[in-house]
């Protein structure tokens, strides 16, 4: 009878966890390069494909899959080792419980607990489990829940039906072209170029109550693909390309850069308490926040931001990095500054025609402070992007 009841009882559980079923089907391409790497392409929206050469001097032909929304995919054919397509079909059973803010985000589009107890709304005093739950045996964390306050997110993606919030990646991205002339050493970081017509297009963003609220980057980087084209949007603003082509759950958006606001709330959920009581502050200051909003934290926001990934498995993650840790590979005898002790993040915002918005969360220094800022990036700087997605 008791080993009954414990059976009913697990049922029970796994039915209030997971409530419903839906079925996916997951269509992908598998690229396998030179070097044996392999990335994987979402093709559940591919439209076609074709062949064509670059407008270079060797005229290096290339594969182009055209999507029916998002950047299409362009394969340069000299680099690709291998080209095989995947297709599956499952049954998904999708939690009953509303996600939190750090829980796992999977790459079927479920989440699971992360530890957070309770947090407010502007992310002031977060409270956490002492013992932080690992994520589900047998599945692929791709991002933490982030962001739960549907009022702070942008009209466009609650109509496309993706109400819970925000997720942020659990990894960088990469430009398999962005890499040292001198050793070939891949960096870790990507440019965010512009040519004359792309600030006119992205909303500005440059006193603290206007980064605060600016909250579309979907649009933003769908608006630069509308404009520049797929191949133009790979080669200057790499940052959006690489985000859009990213493989997804076919139950969220598309993975985009951020805008100034959408970074704004994730940080404050995720970087602390001290963190978020400065962004809570800076929200309606009406000067420049790259002048006003600049603080040396007595906590570490770098660090506590990493800690929501500390249970993740090392293939699905990557914790931030300071802004030295390029230079510091391509040259070994570097020695580690308090000046690049921090990690910058791209959005999707324009600070003026020449820069674009970032965010620089700081980790410890000698002097024990911290720091957090709202800074911007000039033309053809390299920063880190961690791409979103709405679910």
């Amino acid at each position: 009878m008791k080993r009954l009841f414990s059976v009913l009882s697990i049922m029970l559980l796994s039915s209030s966890l997971f409530a419903q079923t839906i079925t996916v089907e997951e269509k992908q391409l598998v690229v396998t390069d030179n070097d044996n790497k392999t990335v994987s392409y979402n093709l559940n929206n591919l439209g076609r494909a074709v062949f064509g050469s670059a407008d270079d001097e060797a005229k290096t032909r290339y594969l182009k899959f055209i999507r029916t929304w998002g950047a299409n995919i362009i394969l340069p054919l000299d680099k690709v080792k291998d080209i095989s397509y995947k297709k599956t079909t499952k049954q998904i059973a999708m939690p009953s419980t509303a996600p939190k803010v750090g829980d796992y985000y999977y790459s079927d589009g479920t989440w699971s607990d992360g530890g957070l107890i309770s947090i407010n709304d502007d992310g002031t005093n977060p409270v956490w489990k002492e013992v932080k739950p690992a994520p589900y045996g047998g599945k692929e964390v791709i991002g933490i829940v982030a962001m739960t306050d549907p009022s702070r997110m942008a009209e466009a993606d609650k109509a496309a039906g993706f109400t819970h919030g925000y997720v942020i990646s659990t990894r960088f991205i990469h430009d398999p072209n962005n890499s040292s002339v001198h050793t070939g050493f891949p960096f870790t970081t990507v440019k965010f170029s512009y040519e004359a017509e792309i600030p006119l297009y992205l909303p500005g963003a440059k006193t603290a109550k206007t980064w605060y609220e600016t909250n579309d980057g979907l649009a933003n980087c769908l608006g630069l693909l509308d404009l520049c084209g797929a191949e133009r949007l790979k080669q200057l603003v790499p940052a959006v390309y690489y985000s859009l082509v990213q493989p997804h759950p076919q139950t969220s958006s598309m993975w985009f850069v951020p805008s100034t606001g959408q970074l704004w709330d994730i940080l404050a959920n995720l970087c602390g308490d001290e963190a978020a009581k400065k962004l809570k502050e800076w929200r309606t200051v009406e000067s420049d926040a790259t002048y006003t909003c600049l603080a040396n934290l007595q906590s570490d926001p770098f660090e506590i931001f990493n800690s929501t990934l500390v249970k993740v498995a090392d293939k699905d993650k990557e914790l931030l990095m300071r802004d030295d840790y390029d230079y510091a590979q391509e040259y070994p005898k570097y020695q580690p500054s308090d000046n690049s002790a921090f990690c910058k993040l791209w959005t999707s915002c324009f600070y003026e025609e020449e820069a674009v918005d970032v965010f620089y969360i700081g980790t410890q220094r000698a002097n024990g402070t911290s720091m957090f800022e709202c800074e911007p990036a000039w033309n053809d700087e390299d920063a880190y992007c961690r791409p979103i997605l709405a679910f």
